[in-house]
């Protein structure tokens, strides 16, 4: 008796229904792309109980003779592949013709489709794959597909669905792809009889990417301008670095219109974002990438969400360039908005009259904040066109590393140094007075002059020096236009300029201005210890600083072994203070003990380190020459308004907002 046989067709089609078939969404997403490739202006999808009962999609396209019609639902029947060669370039999203022989063999469907010019159009109606009703019917133009009771035949697949809830959401993403990739085409969904996504099909592709994303994202996206490299281009939307999100949920890529699961687009982009994006955040945004139809093969998965590139770094190279001139371009200073709601007016419980209330004691309330800041990190700087990105093969082996570094031959030591000078006195500060404009003359009033002593004064406290009177020093602006008002808290520096208040974060600041100078560097520049400093660890981490010693010394140290689990260091970089020695080889231990990244990225988490010990410590205190100083360099460099980690060094409130807070600007 023979063992092997062959599989009746409707076994076949089951077989095959199981690869292209998981859910309700797979069959909106294949007839979806047939709407698209059918030349569609509008396209409705309609469903009911998570698609699982009902699915309705209907468009405007070239629609289906009354020949083509009934072979369109066998297996391998198609109209978009004719030779072996058309293989090679793949231009349309289906190409298999498998799609519609497994979604009928798995639901009931009825079609019906009409060409332009035709009188009359086609209804077909089938169950299980075979076709039960073929007649004339009155139809508008294009095709309308009815897909209800899917797997009534397959029970058992009707198990791995979840609620019809969750279904709708994958059916939503499906139509919000779609929008993205093609905003020339309007597209609605309709859920249980109400509309849940639609877009105006204008073109412009801002519309749906409001629709897919929100307002609130919208409002913290930039527009990547179109960048053409190696005949390949990238455009698209990403957010700024201060709206990173906890996942990956809203990163979407496409391929010549295809929506794709890329980690090469992915691990392109957020390469990008390295050191000004808060750590344990993720980019999002919508990239399209077109390429030339021969370099990516499609034909890679059931489902056609991924693609195979014929050359990798081109495609990392492109993205990445657009990726960070866009953020380059982006003015990144966060702005603080002030979001006041107002409460509905309550009538008063008391009765009191209006006298009464002028003396009544205000009962107490629980204080609230007035301004919420939002973050955001600022910009990167551009990468030119001929640029080489980062190196592909570190990038995809685990972490994305880091591009390779330009060396300059500045001079480390040369630059002004904000720690150096320490004031005898502390620095004594008139007050800014109000800014009015005078339209009259006012009479002269004689009244004795103030002493100095009392008129109001903002004083900086000093480090050594104990407080000393005499006449006030009025600092003069900066040549920006930004004064420095003074520091609150020992944290933040407070300046204004002609927009509104600027806040910066001194430690932050001063981190990431001596990050950009060490890692800048081609030598680290080091300063000699008198004594060595002994550096005791533990085993594990005396083996993990051991196997990495020589990023170690790359970042400023010379160290070499002193005994059992133990270091003698004879020198450091000429930021870091010596009493820093052992607790900042410590903490390299623990990073070089927990990190798996390569190359690249440790040497940057070492210079991550010494720069953070090496930066102004918050909650100390300094002169305001110093925070001058400091404001000077943050605001005329670009490339510091994020520190190492991401975190924003510089935050703004407008003198709008200012306004808005106290009343005298109408909201």
């Amino acid at each position: 008796m023979a063992v092997i046989h062959e599989l009746s067709p409707h076994l076949a089609d089951l077989i095959a229904a199981g690869e292209v078939v998981e859910r309700p969404s797979s069959v909106a997403k294949e007839l979806v792309e047939n709407a698209i490739d059918a030349g569609s202006t509008r396209i409705t999808v309609e469903i009911e109980n998570g698609g699982i009962t009902y699915l309705r999609i209907a468009d405007n396209g070239c629609g289906m003779s009354a020949e083509d019609a009934p072979v369109a639902f066998r297996r391998h029947a198609t109209s978009k592949l004719r030779t072996e060669e058309d293989l090679n370039a793949i231009g349309t999203l289906g190409f298999r013709g498998e799609a519609l022989a497994a979604i009928s063999s798995v639901t009931r469907i009825d079609l019906f489709t009409r060409q332009a010019g035709s009188i009359a159009g086609l209804h077909l109606h089938l169950e299980a794959g075979e076709i039960q009703t073929q007649e004339e019917a009155g139809c508008p133009e294009g095709t309308t597909i009815v897909v209800r009771d899917l797997f009534f035949n397959t029970p058992a697949r009707m198990k791995f669905l979840k609620k019809d809830f969750t279904e709708a959401g994958y059916i939503l993403g499906v139509v919000q792809h779609a929008a993205l990739s093609h905003p020339e085409i309007a597209f609605t969904l309709i859920r249980d009889g109400k509309q849940v996504f639609s877009s105006d099909g204008k073109g412009k592709l801002i519309a749906p990417v409001f629709g897919v994303f929100g307002k609130e994202m919208t409002a913290n996206m930039i527009e990547v301008p179109t960048t053409e490299r190696n005949g390949m281009t990238v455009h698209g939307y990403i957010v700024k670095p201060h709206a990173g999100r906890a996942n990956r949920s809203m990163q979407h890529f496409f391929v010549n219109g295809r929506y794709v699961k890329s980690r090469l687009m992915q691990a392109a982009m957020e390469e990008a974002y390295r050191n000004a994006i808060i750590t344990g955040k993720y980019p999002s945004g919508a990239l399209f990438l077109d390429l030339p139809l021969s370099a990516v093969d499609v034909n890679v998965h059931p489902a056609k969400t991924e693609v195979k590139f014929s050359q990798e770094k081109p495609i990392f190279e492109v993205v990445y360039i657009a990726c960070k001139n866009a953020l380059a371009a982006n003015d990144n200073m966060p702005h603080l908005e002030h979001k006041e709601k107002e409460a509905p007016a309550k009538p008063r419980e008391d009765n009191l009259t209006h006298e009464q209330q002028r003396f009544a004691i205000p009962k107490p309330v629980d204080p609230k904040p007035f301004v919420t800041p939002s973050v955001k990190p600022t910009p990167i700087a551009p990468v030119k066109n001929d640029e080489e990105a980062p190196d592909l093969e570190d990038f995809l082996v685990s972490i994305p590393p880091k591009a390779e570094r330009p060396r300059s031959a500045s001079s480390y030591l040369s630059a002004p140094r904000i720690l150096q000078e320490e004031p005898q006195e502390p620095v004594r500060t008139r007050m800014a007075q109000p800014v009015e404009p005078v339209t009259e003359p006012t009479p002269a009033v004689h009244m004795p002059a103030p002493e100095p002593e009392d008129e109001p004064m903002v004083v900086v406290p000093s480090v050594s020096a104990p407080e000393v009177k005499g006449k006030p020093q009025i600092l003069q602006p900066l040549d920006a236009g930004v004064r420095v008002i003074g520091e609150c808290f020992q944290t933040y520096i407070i300046a204004e300029d002609k927009d509104g208040l600027i806040l910066i974060d001194k430690h932050a600041a001063h981190e990431r201005i001596l990050f950009n100078k060490l890692r800048a560097e081609t030598d680290m520049p080091q300063q000699q210890l008198l004594t060595p400093v002994i550096v005791e660890l533990t085993g594990e981490e005396a083996a993990a600083v051991q196997s990495q010693i020589a990023d170690i010394r790359q970042a400023g140290f010379s160290i070499d072994s002193f005994g059992e689990n133990s270091f003698a260091v004879r020198s450091v970089p000429a930021y870091l203070d010596s009493g820093d020695v052992q607790s900042v080889i410590s903490e390299l231990a623990e990073k070089a003990m927990n990190s798996r990244t390569t190359v690249p990225d440790r040497l940057d988490d070492l210079i991550h380190t010494v720069a953070c010990k090496a930066a102004i410590k918050a909650g100390k205190p300094t002169t305001m020459t110093e925070l001058q100083d400091l404001c000077e360099r943050v605001l005329s460099d670009d490339n510091v308004r994020s520190c190492p980690h991401g975190r924003p060094t510089t935050v703004r409130l407008t003198k709008y907002e200012l306004d808005k807070m106290f009343k005298r600007v109408n909201q």
